[in-house]
């Protein structure tokens, strides 16, 4: 399937007036009552449990989903983020051809057929040729800087393997192929951090998160430790802690044993796997669980804009439970971080619980919020999301504006800084920049004061400029999501300069917001270590757009 991005326009039976609250409700509901989240499949994530797990359920469906998720191009992915899920297709569906598994009774032939494709792709991507721009820049996606070296590195051993046991099949062109490492990237780090891993090296938990890359064939290691049997919330990883090989299976009782503290965890991930492929008919998300961080988004945007919603006491209960000193995480098996934790916490002050920001402050560091102690590149959305929580509490809290005055204005001093020339914000944790814009854009307009307003204005310039002439925004033709945030920013606006082209604007939109759809084949903007869909939280956001454009 080609996942170029396309107009996201299709039929919806509901409207914002007549069913906003009802929607509203589904939303917390069903997120309530899955453990899970729903996030969608990962082309990256499904080939590496090609690979590391053959003996986990849906192993056929998953080779099935890779073969139809390839491009006519020979690719996968989203423009922009299409390296590295075309990288783990390849190296899986090599894998699975050489031990001649079929994709779903397809046949090894189509698995032979997709892995020529795409390292013919890959070779043209990475020596400079048409659609070389996926390898030569290359986004902010989580881990690439070892995910990337050791795909290649994994590709180029099947390759030298098959030029002393040739493949059935494999064109005469590619025997002798060896792929390079983009431009500026290098193996280095992977390198370091494998030998760590060999030697038994406790490394930090953030970085189990690749445990796939970091330590492939390293079962059962002792300095990782899985909650509820998830290696830091990604299926990938935590299958290849259980073995790359059926010793997996083999160690819980079907063969030979791990040593006796692992069998306890060990039987706990592969509970964990094996329920969430059977949850998913053998597809394999991109994170999981991951319930917090779909919880606090959707209660935050529904408040935000003033959706009618009733949130459950058992579910602001449970989202209370998991904010901790340190702050909140995502879901199992991940550390906390200062974006999962601003939003739990603004998200819980605004349905009238009284948990003080004070966790918040850990993140706080030289005049902007870090979303992870010691990372690389902050994050615009994760200080717009500090800003809004701070802003809500010292605003009901003012005794409290000695501790967190300073911080907001730390925060809101650093987003101005770091707008775009043009009036939008990128992030590195969502692909769009509608998204980020209209994280920073609300926050500023709500808490920055009259400060903030000429940046807001500039954002709203931003969005009108930037509309496709079918009515949408964002990547491709436009998609629901997008236009969504574009909708967000656009009712910010207080400028009678802009006032006519704004009310046009939103007019025109609300009738493609209430006929558009969000599915798990949508558009996937968020960033992991692949991009994804968030489902109920991109719904959640059309959903406040809508709510937005009745009430203008």
């Amino acid at each position: 399937m080609n996942r170029t991005p396309t107009a996201e326009q299709g039929p919806a039976p509901h409207t914002a007036v007549s069913t906003g609250l009802d929607e509203a409700q589904a939303l917390l509901e069903t997120s309530q009552a899955d453990p899970w989240a729903q996030i969608s499949p990962s082309v990256y994530e499904n080939a590496r449990a090609v690979t590391v797990a053959p003996w986990l359920g849906g192993a056929g469906r998953r080779l099935h989903y890779l073969c139809e998720e390839q491009a006519p191009d020979g690719g996968w992915g989203v423009a922009g983020f299409r390296l590295v899920p075309t990288l783990s297709a390849v190296e899986a569906l090599l894998t699975a051809w050489r031990r001649g598994e079929d994709a779903e009774m397809a046949g090894p032939d189509r698995v032979r057929r997709a892995a020529i494709r795409g390292i013919e792709t890959l070779r043209t991507w990475l020596t400079g040729g048409q659609g070389s721009e996926e390898a030569e820049h290359l986004p902010d996606t989580v881990a690439i800087e070892v995910v990337v070296p050791g795909l290649i590195g994994q590709i180029n051993a099947h390759l030298a393997r098959c030029r002393t046991a040739l493949l059935p099949g494999l064109p005469e062109r590619l025997e002798s192929l060896v792929l390079p490492l983009p431009r500026g990237t290098d193996d280095s780090i992977l390198v370091a951090l494998r030998a760590a891993t060999a030697g038994g090296r406790t490394l930090p938990p953030k970085l189990w998160h690749a445990w796939e890359i970091l330590s492939p064939g390293r079962p059962f290691a002792s300095e990782v430790q899985p909650v509820n049997g998830s290696v830091s919330c990604s299926p990938a990883a935590t299958a290849a802690w259980l073995g790359g090989s059926p010793t997996g299976p083999d160690a819980l009782g079907r063969g030979s044993t791990p040593r006796p503290a692992a069998t306890a965890e060990a039987r706990a991930a592969l509970r964990f796997l094996e329920d969430l492929q059977r949850h998913r008919h053998g597809l394999l998300p991109l994170g999981a669980p991951m319930p917090n961080f779909e919880r606090a988004w959707i209660l935050a945007s529904l408040a935000t804009h003033g959706v009618p919603h009733r949130a459950p006491d058992s579910l602001l209960d449970s989202l209370d439970a998991v904010c901790s000193e340190e702050g909140m995480a995502a879901g199992d098996g991940l550390p906390p971080d200062a974006d999962d934790t601003a939003v739990g916490l603004y998200a819980l002050a605004r349905h009238g619980r009284r948990r003080r920001p004070d966790s918040l402050l850990r993140y706080y560091n030289e005049g902007h919020f870090c979303t992870y102690p010691d990372e690389r590149t902050a994050s615009p959305s994760a200080n717009a999301h500090a800003l809004e929580a701070l802003g809500y509490w010292t605003r009901r809290h003012p005794e409290d504006l000695s501790r967190f005055g300073e911080p907001a204005v730390g925060a809101s001093d650093w987003l101005l800084s770091v707008q775009n020339a043009d009036g939008s914000w990128t992030d590195k944790w969502n692909g769009s920049p509608y998204y980020a814009t209209a994280s920073c854009a609300q926050a500023l307009a709500e808490y920055a004061g009259e400060t903030a307003r000429p940046a807001v204005e500039r954002a709203v310039s931003w969005v009108l400029s930037t509309r496709h002439p079918g009515g949408l925004w964002g990547h491709g033709a436009g998609t629901v999501e997008e236009t969504s945030y574009a909708v967000w920013i656009l009712r910010l606006s207080r400028d009678h300069r802009h006032a006519r082209k704004v009310r046009e604007a939103l007019e025109a939109t609300r009738f493609i917001l209430a006929q558009g759809e969000i599915t798990e084949g949508s558009t996937p903007l968020w960033i992991g270590k692949d991009v994804y869909t968030p489902v109920r939280i991109a719904r959640a956001a059309r959903l406040s757009a809508l709510h937005d454009l009745t009430t203008l």
